[in-house]
């Protein structure tokens, strides 16, 4: 037992230091030139107004969202558009913007989808793999707290206008043994380095399992994170990651500029005109 534990660990620590990720085999496209980018956070969006709350919102309150920005000329991108634009120089639209939604609610199924598809704009979707495991098992749909199946995410990655994001798998927790996916105070750097990583790979093995590909968006449960994740991310192929610091985010040609970007969390207590004051957007 012990030396298959140690076998295991050598791997893990010659994988982060030694091998060559997606990221190092890109071209790098040199240009100055910087975008500004604000991203939104949204979470549960409900058609149960009587449900709304600090990470709940209404989906009327949605829908006043997306025409605010639809009408101000804002224009939705992709973790994908921003990776060709990094890393090929491809263009990006006038007045970008990212739209995430965090936890993976079976409600961002009902009642998000057909909004983005009324306003033509497209979201990332970043989901916790073991509650979608627990929700797949018992096969329990309910726009009010229910969590998608890998069924519904396997659909909606046929859909042009979605991305999936790695939530963690079980990271997604607040308790003495762990905050998110922060290094313990007395945990060993190699410990802290196997718990992550497990924990990282057991999803993305799980998305390529149900749904045949792996995402390259990590979000930080929380936006809790330790400065050691960072390159076990960059090890395993992850191109993009986010934070939830906020403020608007400056996209330039180096590739470290789409690593911890910034999101504002769209607060389900406020009306559209009040949040959008609030970010000056």
């Amino acid at each position: 037992m012990l030396k298959k534990a140690f076998l295991i660990l050598f791997v893990i620590l010659f994988f982060l230091f030694t091998a060559s990720g997606i990221r190092e085999t890109l071209p790098v496209f040199n240009d100055e030139k910087g975008i500004k980018l604000p991203i939104l956070m949204y979470h549960s969006v409900t058609d149960n107004s009587a449900k709304t709350g600090k990470y709940v919102m209404s989906q009327d309150a949605f829908d006043a969202d997306m025409k605010y920005l639809k009408d101000r000329g804002y224009n939705t991108v992709s973790a994908k558009q921003l990776i060709k634009y990094v890393y090929l120089g491809e263009e990006l639209p006038e007045n970008p913007i990212v739209l995430t939604f965090d936890d993976g609610m079976y409600n961002n199924k009902e009642c998000v989808l057909p909004i983005l598809e009324k306003y033509d704009y497209t979201a990332i979707f970043s989901i916790v793999g073991s509650y979608t495991d627990e929700y797949t098992e018992n096969n329990i749909t309910n726009t009010d707290y229910s969590y998608l199946r890998w069924s519904d995410i396997s659909e909606l990655s046929e859909n042009s206008r979605i991305e999936f994001g790695n939530h963690s798998y079980a990271f997604h927790s607040i308790s003495r043994k762990r905050y998110g996916t922060k290094k313990n105070k007395n945990e060993s750097l190699l410990d802290y380095v196997n718990a992550f990583y497990q924990d990282t790979e057991k999803l993305q093995s799980e998305f390529f399992a149900n749904c045949n590909f792996k995402p390259v968006i990590y979000t930080y449960p929380f936006g809790s994170y330790s400065k050691e994740s960072l390159k076990v991310l960059k090890k395993i192929g992850f191109l993009v990651t986010f934070s939830c610091f906020e403020g608007v985010n400056t996209i330039t040609h180096d590739p470290d500029c789409l690593y911890m970007l910034k999101r504002y969390n769209r607060d389900g207590r406020l009306s559209t005109s009040q949040i959008f004051s609030k970010l000056k957007l």
